[in-house]
């Protein structure tokens, strides 16, 4: 049986440094847009979760970062104006919100509740 060359060796540690940063990387990622419903005004997070409408929350929880907490967004995602949301059926905003659009992750983690419940927000408010 053939000893590893140092060169293999060496390959593999790389690939192996390379595999755990891309990973560190994804997780801080993730967990910046994560959906984390225990952020409230009490509990220290420092996220002010209101106690308006049931859609608000998860829309500044999920959505205002980029959005823009007043809806206007931030000059890479779009405007959720009237305009905007009323040109858009149900379906297709429950799909963009689940799944994406763009540049804009998906938020699979909602639940149709939710999903239900941000749309009303984004028609109504």
């Amino acid at each position: 049986m053939r000893c590893p060359s140092r060169r293999t060796v060496a390959a593999v540690a790389r690939h192996a440094l390379f595999v755990t940063t891309t990973l560190a990387a994804s997780v801080g990622l993730f967990s910046a847009c994560s959906q984390d419903s225990s952020s409230s005004a009490g509990n220290g997070g420092g996220v002010f979760v209101p106690s308006g409408p049931p859609g608000e929350a998860i829309y500044l929880r999920s959505c205002a970062r980029c959005h823009g907490n007043d809806r206007i967004g931030d000059g890479t995602a779009p405007a959720l104006d009237a305009t905007r949301v009323a040109s858009l059926g149900d379906e297709p905003m429950r799909f963009t919100i689940a799944y994406g659009k763009g540049q804009m992750p998906g938020f699979g983690g909602l639940t149709p509740t939710e999903v239900d419940d941000l749309i009303n927000y984004l028609r109504n408010f």
